[in-house]
């Protein structure tokens, strides 16, 4: 089988690691940062249901995944199967790796397999590249800002 990965570049972000990932699991303030996922529910417990809000170019779906991982403070991911895992299996992390004491880097990865893999990925690839992006800028723009305002999470 073979893989197709949507990954971007790591981006710093001049916030604690610990801030950034309070921000990060705060699922409830999307809205005001996440251009491309502005609505998820979840509770982060392994098996458990991630109900997201995902805007690709002009549509927006809603998407039932499942957590995955949940690695305080370095990862969350959850994945989705699309018919049996040979079909279609995607497996979004969102990383997160500490710099120094005041700083950390934030990259995005969607990993699919299976044999709709290329045709998700030649049709989707695009948005999601920038989707992914857009996270991470807004994540950075967003805790950056909030980070030095306040020196929480507010």
């Amino acid at each position: 089988m073979d893989k197709f990965e949507i990954r971007t570049d790591p981006i710093q972000i001049n916030a604690p690691i610990d801030f950034v990932w309070t921000v990060l699991t705060e699922v409830d303030k999307y809205s005001q940062w996440n251009p491309f996922t502005p609505q998820v529910r979840t509770d982060f417990s392994i098996g458990s249901p991630a109900n997201l809000l995902v805007r690709m170019g002009p549509a927006k779906f809603r998407i039932a995944e499942s957590v995955c991982a949940f690695e305080r403070p370095r990862l969350i991911a959850w994945e989705k199967k699309f018919g049996a895992p040979w079909l279609l299996l995607a497996v979004r992390g969102q990383h997160l790796e500490q710099v120094g004491k005041t700083s950390c880097i934030y990259h995005n990865t969607d990993r699919l397999t299976g044999m709709l893999a290329p045709v998700v990925f030649l049709c989707f690839g695009g948005y999601m590249r920038r989707g992914f992006d857009d996270v991470a800028e807004g994540l950075k723009e967003y805790a950056e800002a909030i980070y030095a305002e306040t020196g929480t999470n507010g």
